[in-house]
């Protein structure tokens, strides 16, 4: 048998294993760490408008509670002026953040541990980040965070930042306008619901 053969199998039977293990570590960290649930493209295209309209000149915009990057991804793509940072405190998710921004393309700088062409992934505590520069701020987090993260951003953001939240609103800040992607779903009234806000 041709040897090439051989070598084919091998490693086809190489990437399996390795498949094998990037979808155990995947079910092992939804099921240990909560399902990470994704912005749908929805959301995602109705973001960018809000952008576009609201905050045309911004440079700098961060995704709190990344996940697995599907979201700074598809901004820095359709918006490719802007610096983007996805920041979650789950390392796995960072890694598959990261991993997934190289099978598109983007090369990750080993130096500083961030992607080259505007695009940040770093693993930490959305509390801790330092959000002074953030022009808008995206996030898709629990309700019982919001009160907590909105003294945060009262605290840290500048004048005329924009805060885009969804499905989960503040408890105090009014939002400017509310978009709902989705509106037959009754169950969970706001799912999908993104809240714009403006810092004042």
């Amino acid at each position: 048998m041709n040897p090439l053969i051989y070598i084919f199998v091998i490693l086809l039977l190489l990437f399996l294993n390795v498949s094998m293990v990037l979808l155990f570590v995947l079910a092992f960290d939804s099921i240990w760490r909560g399902h990470d649930l994704a912005t749908s493209q929805r959301a995602i295209k109705a973001l960018i408008k809000i952008i576009s309209r609201h905050k045309p000149d911004a440079k700098n915009f961060y995704d709190l509670g990344c996940g697995r990057g599907t979201l700074v991804l598809a901004v820095k793509r359709r918006l490719p002026c802007l610096r983007v940072y996805g920041i979650d405190n789950n390392e796995i998710r960072i890694f598959f953040a990261r991993l997934k921004s190289i099978f598109l393309g983007q090369k990750i700088n080993p130096v500083r541990n961030v992607i080259s062409n505007g695009v940040n992934f770093k693993k930490q505590d959305i509390f801790e980040t330092n959000l002074e520069n953030a022009d808008i701020v995206y996030t898709y987090l629990r309700y019982d965070l919001m009160p907590l993260l909105e003294k945060k951003l009262q605290d840290e953001l500048k004048q005329s930042a924009i805060v885009i939240t969804n499905t989960s609103n503040f408890p105090n800040w009014k939002p400017i306008e509310k978009i709902i992607t989705y509106p037959k779903v009754s169950k969970m009234p706001d799912f999908e619901t993104l809240f714009v806000y403006i810092k004042k």
